[in-house]
């Protein structure tokens, strides 16, 4: 809040009626070493401004995404580990959210495991996206974004779905697909 800076590290966020960890208005902490599991909403929401430093993580088993970023949130999220969310995606960008997702294992979560709309802009790099109910990257609605040097492999759809009006505005290189 209000362009704070702080440490979030090698807690257990558990069993919330919201979100494990809200990063907001500025907000730019370090998030490192914590277990976010089974809150009522996502594991991790950046909006409004917020960014971090979201680092060796394990987010899993929450409601809804394991993260999500939008309205102009700005995260780092790098190797992270983030599974099993049983009715969503592993991580949500969108409403001009942005961020950059390198070196992260995102995985068995019950839709896609990064899901870009509505102008979501992230850059994806060196991530092992896979077992995924649906795909491992979706591009949809308006989404824009980089995606290279990923393992798009073994998701339930396919490796990567971006649709036609996204086309001009995605960036694809290198990446492991099946």
């Amino acid at each position: 809040y209000d362009s704070a800076k702080g440490q979030i590290e090698d807690n257990d966020v558990h069993d919330n009626g919201q979100s494990g960890i809200e990063i907001s208005e500025g907000a730019n902490p370090d998030v490192k070493f914590n277990r976010l599991q089974n809150n009522s909403q996502h594991g991790l929401l950046v909006h409004d401004n917020g960014k971090g430093e979201v680092t060796d993580n394990e987010i899993f088993k929450n409601r809804l995404a394991g993260i999500e970023v939008r309205e102009s949130g700005n995260p780092r999220i790098h190797r992270n580990k983030i599974y099993s969310h049983e009715s969503s995606a592993g991580i949500y960008i969108h409403h001009h959210g942005r961020a950059d997702i390198e070196k992260n294992d995102i995985y068995h979560n019950s839709l896609t495991g990064i899901c870009v709309w509505q102008s979501g802009k992230p850059v994806c790099r060196k991530n092992r996206v896979s077992h995924n109910g649906e795909f491992g990257i979706q591009v949809r609605d308006g989404g824009w974004g980089t995606y290279e040097d990923n393992d798009l492999r073994k998701n339930g759809r396919g490796s990567l779905l971006v649709t036609p009006d996204c086309k001009l505005k995605v960036i694809l290189q290198r990446n492991l697909v099946d």
